[in-house]
C-alpha cells in the first residue's frame, strides 16, 4: 500500500477536521474546525478567530487539504451556535454502492 497518499492526484471523498484549508493562491487560511451545514469553520491558530467559508467556495479536496475560492473567509458570528456541525463532511456517493 502507498503511504504517500498526500501526493496523491486523486480527490478525497470528505473533508475532515483538522485539514488545511488554502486559497486559490496557495496561502494558508488555517485548519477546519469542524463543518457545518452550510459552512465550514476554520480556525486560525496564529490569531486563535474562527471564520467560516461556505460550502459553495470549496474547489477541491486532496491529501494536502481543502481549496477554497476567492474571498472566502467570513467571520464565523453566531454561526457557531447555530449550526449543527460534525467532524466529517462526504462530499459524495460512491459509485460502486450496493443498489
Amino acid at each position: 500500500m502507498n503511504a504517500d497518499w498526500l501526493n496523491s492526484p486523486f480527490e478525497r471523498r470528505s473533508i475532515q477536521h483538522a485539514m488545511k484549508v488554502w486559497d486559490e493562491d496557495g496561502k494558508l487560511l488555517g485548519r477546519v474546525k469542524a463543518i457545518g451545514q452550510t459552512v465550514v469553520f476554520v480556525h486560525q491558530r496564529s490569531t486563535k478567530e474562527l471564520w467560516a467559508v461556505p460550502l459553495s467556495h470549496i474547489r477541491g479536496v486532496s491529501g494536502r487539504g481543502v481549496t477554497v475560492s476567492g474571498k472566502a473567509l467570513e467571520p464565523a458570528g453566531d454561526r457557531w451556535r447555530t449550526e449543527i456541525v460534525t467532524a466529517i463532511h462526504p462530499l459524495s456517493e460512491s459509485s460502486h454502492a450496493p443498489a
